[in-house]
């Protein structure tokens, strides 16, 4: 009898409506007309989320002089805006041309100056905010003296 009752069943309320839900169609439920409201998915905003555990960097490397210079003046610039405190780290490149991929610097907040002179990379530039895994040190991303 089971089988009776779930052969008219699906698992996916959309698969028999002939929409596909990775194709940008939203539905409005407070008109009529829900099922004539289409999306492109090119007008849909991009979220970008923060995660709640650290993230590993995938390599490292020494620091060259320009790499400090870039994340000495940043780091400075963003504890006058700020106020920040603690360990940060900030990019010493990020996003650039066709690549994602982010170098960056852990500097000390307190002492007003590098922790040391290691560039940590990453495979993509990881949002303002998120917390990164560097050794045994742990630092929070942060781009712009304009952002917590």
């Amino acid at each position: 009898m089971a089988v009776i009752a779930m052969a008219g069943c699906s698992s996916d309320p959309l698969s028999g409506s002939g929409h596909d839900p990775l194709n940008g169609h939203l539905v409005d439920q407070g008109t009529r007309d829900a099922e004539r409201t289409n999306y492109p998915p090119e007008t849909l905003r991009e979220q970008t989320f923060v995660l709640s555990n650290a993230i590993s960097y995938e390599s490292k490397r020494d620091g060259t002089s320009d790499d400090i210079h870039t994340a000495m003046k940043l780091g400075a610039k963003i504890v006058r805006s700020t106020g920040t405190k603690g360990l940060i780290a900030v990019p010493v490149n990020s996003a650039q041309g066709t690549t994602t991929i982010a170098d960056v610097m852990v500097y000390d907040t307190a002492r007003h100056s590098l922790l040391n002179n290691t560039v940590y990379r990453f495979g993509y530039t990881p949002p303002a905010g998120q917390t990164l895994q560097l050794d045994a040190i742990t630092a929070v991303f942060q781009t712009r003296a304009d952002e917590d």
